[in-house]
């Protein structure tokens, strides 16, 4: 169970609900940009090689920006059912309480800091 206080859970509650709105208007913005501004429009009737790259680079960056900003919803939508089963501010993995101050300088927090550094070190080492 949960650690923190009525007030502490109230606090995060806004934070996490503030932010939703902000992350849906940024991928409606992205998904409009990446509908309006085709590869041909970004060339502007253009076939030199820099341009073309630069145009897929502006794809790849609105691509990118979409996708973080709807992991963040992902993970706020996450946080928010924690929330509403009880279990927000428990760390996943080990049970224990996440202290106030991480879930502050990251909301969407799942793990104590110790199983989530546990967590990084064994994605890390999988990945090589």
């Amino acid at each position: 169970m949960s650690a923190l206080s009525a007030g502490e859970r109230e606090h995060l509650t806004g934070v996490l609900s503030e932010r939703k709105e902000p992350l849906r208007d940024g991928i409606r913005a992205g998904l409009e940009r990446m509908r309006t501004e085709g590869y041909e429009d970004l060339l502007s009737g253009t076939s030199d090689a820099g341009d073309r790259s630069m145009a897929n680079l502006l794809t790849d960056v609105t691509n990118a920006e979409v996708a973080h900003d709807a992991a963040e919803l992902q993970d706020i939508l996450a946080a928010e059912t924690r929330l509403a089963a009880g279990t927000y501010g428990t760390c996943i993995d080990c049970g224990v309480p996440i202290p106030y101050a991480r879930l502050v300088a990251y909301p969407t927090a799942k793990r104590c800091l110790h199983c989530q550094q546990i967590h990084e070190t064994t994605r890390a080492a999988a990945g090589r």
